[in-house]
């Protein structure tokens, strides 16, 4: 928040520097008012315009020229796939191709039915997630606790980062994803600080994770498999 001058302060710091000697000329004294009160109107107009440039409360244009300045735009080239024919699995599946069933205008996945399309995020308070996550990615901070933090911001607490080994990561919402965060999921995962020369992997699990030794899942108490897949970030399935 900027702090302006409350209003009178210019004139009257203006008409105070007068000297004594034009003290009593009140036409002069009056035309200095006129003057500074245009400046000071001025500036009052010029000293709020940064508010409307914060990124926690931006909206609209204002959010876009952000993320412009940022290098994060709001819309974006991704490949689209076309349905698949296959099973859910009872609902755990995490790729990044659509299920349907064998009637519901799917293909096969064999077919690699893919194509290009533009997903811009219009959604405001997304698209500001996002930027607050490109910040760190800016500014090359490639850290665990950078990481942690950003897969947080975009998906809330119950968001983590799991080690795969050799090299990978697993992002993990821990909630389940509405259809527009699926949507514009590949556009988030750009905007993460990965570390050159690490993959992100993706996860769709929304319970506890099993595994063995403290912090995981038992193998009877609903705790699902971690299962990463390929999220095709920039490339297509």
């Amino acid at each position: 928040m900027v702090d302006c001058p409350t209003p009178g302060t210019i004139v009257e710091a203006g008409v105070n520097r007068v000297l004594d000697t034009y003290r009593e000329s009140p036409n002069l004294l009056g035309l200095l008012r006129a003057y500074l009160q245009q400046v000071e109107e001025a500036i009052g107009d010029v000293c709020v315009i940064p508010d409307y440039f914060d990124l926690d409360t931006a909206i609209g244009d204002q959010l876009t020229l952000l993320g412009k300045r940022l290098g994060f735009p709001r819309c974006h080239c991704v490949c689209t796939v076309s349905p698949v024919f296959g099973f859910t699995c009872g609902g755990s599946y995490s790729g990044p191709f659509e299920i349907v069933g064998l009637c519901e205008g799917g293909t096969w996945i064999n077919c690699r039915d893919t194509a290009t399309s533009t997903i811009c995020v219009d959604d405001d308070d997304v698209y500001r997630a996002i930027l607050k996550v490109r910040r760190y990615q800016a500014l090359g901070l490639y850290d665990i606790e950078s990481l942690e933090a950003s897969v947080n911001t975009l998906w809330g607490s119950t968001a983590q980062v799991i080690n795969l080994g050799g090299g990978k990561v697993a992002i993990v919402p821990g909630r389940a994803l509405n259809a527009y965060e699926t949507m514009v999921r590949s556009i988030a995962f750009r905007a993460l600080p990965i570390a050159p020369g690490v993959k992100a992997m993706a996860s769709n699990a929304v319970t506890g994770i099993f595994g063995f030794g403290a912090g995981w899942g038992g193998l009877c108490d609903g705790s699902e498999w971690l299962c990463p897949v390929d999220p095709y970030v920039y490339s297509c399935p």
